[in-house]
């Protein structure tokens, strides 16, 4: 990529818009990593309730 953003003499705007798209990339990305997570731990607490509500029935 540094050798991209040398490379380019119109004032580096090809690694300007490298670093950008790589960024909403990133950005995109994160959100959607931390969207699953919060919903896999949601399922999890709702699993973790069913399984001890069934333990404390069988006890």
């Amino acid at each position: 990529m540094y050798w991209l953003v040398k490379q380019d003499k119109k004032k580096h705007l090809w690694g300007v818009i490298i670093v950008t798209v790589i960024a909403i990339i990133g950005f995109i990305v994160s959100q959607t990593a931390s969207k699953n997570a919060v919903m896999n731990y949601k399922q999890h607490q709702i699993d973790a309730r069913e399984v001890e509500k069934e333990q404390q029935e069988v006890k």
